[in-house]
Formats: C-alpha cells, sequence, structure tokens
C-alpha cells in the first residue's frame, strides 16, 4: 500500500497560501499540490510526497523544511499526516514537539 506524507494549512487558506505551496512543490521531486478554490472558509490547500521507502526520506525532510517556511512568513498552522494519521503540527515555521517527534521517527534527522 503506498503511503503519502501529507502537509496542508489547518485555518483558512488563500490563494497565497496556494501560490506558496505550489511552489514548495515544485521545487521538492516527486512532491505534488492540491487545492480545492471552491471551498470557501473551508478550502483546503496542501502538498503530498509518495513515502514508500527510504529513498524518499531526504525529500521528506525537504518538503517539511520549506512547508515550515511558508508556515512562518504566512503565519500559518500546517497539519502534517502519514497514512492519514495526524502526526502534529508546523506553527509559524516551527514543529510542536508531537511533530517533531513523529518526524524523526519516521524519516530520521
Amino acid at each position: 500500500m503506498a503511503r503519502y506524507l501529507v502537509l496542508f494549512v489547518a485555518d483558512d487558506a488563500d490563494d497565497g497560501h496556494a501560490d506558496a505551496l505550489r511552489d514548495v512543490a515544485r521545487r521538492v521531486g516527486g512532491a505534488g499540490f492540491f487545492d480545492d478554490p471552491m471551498g470557501g472558509a473551508q478550502r483546503t490547500v496542501g502538498t503530498y510526497l509518495r513515502v514508500d521507502d527510504e529513498a524518499a526520506h531526504p525529500s521528506a525532510r525537504a518538503l517539511v523544511g520549506h512547508v515550515a517556511v511558508v508556515s512562518e512568513v504566512l503565519a500559518a498552522r500546517v497539519e502534517v499526516q502519514l497514512e492519514e494519521r495526524v502526526l502534529g503540527h508546523l506553527v509559524a515555521g516551527q514543529a510542536d514537539a508531537r511533530l517533531a517527534r513523529a518526524l524523526e521517527a519516521a524519516f530520521g534527522r
């Protein structure tokens, strides 16, 4: 079964979030982007990466790092999931303690 790392804006998202996350997805090999512009206040905007094996771990770490910058610049809270399980959040560019532990366990340093 395919494993995916998914990061999306957990609060209200707008075109600025979409533009920034689209750019991140273009910079990280294998990453994708999703956006539901018709969602209004419930708009879902984010990035994802298939992480089936250890070869994807550097890209996973890079994706989280780039999204952390977006989170900081846009003062956004970003939810991070692996296999549809919430790992934690990036808040203003910083991983919460739960997320930091989960990312290290899943993808190393």
